[in-house]
């Protein structure tokens, strides 16, 4: 029976590997459009703020293979080898957060979604009005509005700052048909979904990397051991996982090249300079391209293609280029970036979220 199961669920893995999967991007036909017309758009509140990327380390995988010894060893060692970074990055959260409130980003879509829709011709779908909900006490989908939920993500070396925002539009009078054609029946997720979606993501220009120095050694080894001290000033006690992280993160940091995480430090610092103007800048510009295209993308009927071309939509003064991703699932989708990219950037595998943003979150989800 064991062998049946196994062979069924093979047979039902190849089925599904055969079916070809299709881009996330649903346009809108002409009709939709001439039906939608003006419409409301719903901005869920962002509860989590400009997140701090950083990469964690995980041997469980090579625990396991040891037994239940194994596992044990590999957690505490992952927690020992997590403790600086994960601290590290939720500094870094605290003093991002500290400039750009969670408030502040909220508010700042908001206008600018209001903006493009003072500025907007009256024809196709337009934003007839901007409205700002908490999705915690809101139904999961709010039918017949576009809904725009947004993120921000510093990169693991905090050189880019990358704004993502999703769009759709649900309305079960207009119910989703899929524009493509499958040999067989389509897959599950082209039977039903959000009418229209669209991704929209700019990346910042990038901060260049500052010059390791011996002067900015002394620096980022005095900024580790304040990062390390405890409430009371003082320092982990020897022998502890906090003493045996700050060890190494002191070794590291006496070396002559710079971590991502090293990088972090100092650049961090950058984006809060002058009650965070560059952040701010940058998120501006962020929401003024989104809101722009967001209308722009929902008059256009073109159906995206795994296999198409990039097209570069528009290129700026300053070089910054407005391209429309043209093959892979994210086909369709549009994706805004500086003309000077100096290296790529990275965005690890965890996120760390300011305190004072977690503490909100924790408080609205008390009041359900």
């Amino acid at each position: 029976m064991r062998i049946v199961a196994c062979a069924l669920a093979a047979l039902s893995l190849a089925a599904c590997a055969s079916v070809p999967p299709v881009p996330n991007a649903r346009p809108l036909n002409a009709s939709h459009i001439e039906a939608m017309g003006p419409t409301p758009v719903t901005v869920s509140e962002n509860n989590i703020g400009v997140g701090k990327a950083w990469l964690a380390q995980d041997s469980s995988a090579a625990g396991a293979s040891q037994g239940m010894l194994g596992v044990l060893f590999a957690v505490a060692f992952d927690a020992m080898m997590n403790a600086g970074p994960s601290r590290r990055a939720g500094q870094a959260a605290d003093e991002v957060a500290e400039v750009m409130p969670v408030d502040a980003l909220n508010a700042s879509l908001v206008e600018h979604f209001r903006r493009q829709a003072a500025a907007e011709p009256a024809s196709g779908v337009s934003i007839s009005e901007v409205k700002l909900v908490q999705r915690r006490t809101a139904p999961i989908t709010i039918n017949d509005n576009v809904e725009v939920a947004s993120s921000y993500l510093l990169s693991e070396d905090a050189t880019t700052l990358k704004v993502t925002v999703d769009l759709s539009y649900t309305n079960p009078a207009l119910p989703y048909v899929t524009p493509y054609t499958f040999e067989e029946a389509p897959p599950k997720s082209e039977l039903s979904g959000p009418l229209y979606r669209n991704t929209f993501t700019w990346y910042s220009r990038q901060l260049p990397v500052p010059v390791l120095t011996p002067e900015l050694r002394e620096r980022l080894i005095a900024s580790i051991q304040d990062s390390a001290r405890d409430a009371s000033g003082a320092l982990p006690a020897e022998g502890t996982d906090a003493f045996k992280g700050m060890t190494r993160e002191l070794e590291e940091a006496r070396d002559d090249r710079l971590t991502k995480a090293e990088i972090s430090i100092f650049l961090t610092r950058e984006w809060s300079r002058d009650n965070g103007a560059l952040l701010r800048a940058e998120v501006e510009a962020a929401h003024a391209f989104i809101a722009r295209y967001a209308v722009l993308d929902m008059n256009r009927t073109a159906v995206p293609s795994l296999t198409g071309q990039d097209e570069i939509v528009e290129t700026l003064a300053d070089g910054r280029t407005v391209r429309r991703l043209g093959s892979g699932v994210m086909a369709g989708s549009y994706a805004s970036s500086p003309s000077e990219v100096m290296s790529f950037s990275t965005y690890g595998n965890s996120v760390a979220v300011a305190q004072a943003h977690r503490a909100r979150a924790e408080a609205q989800a008390a009041v359900q």
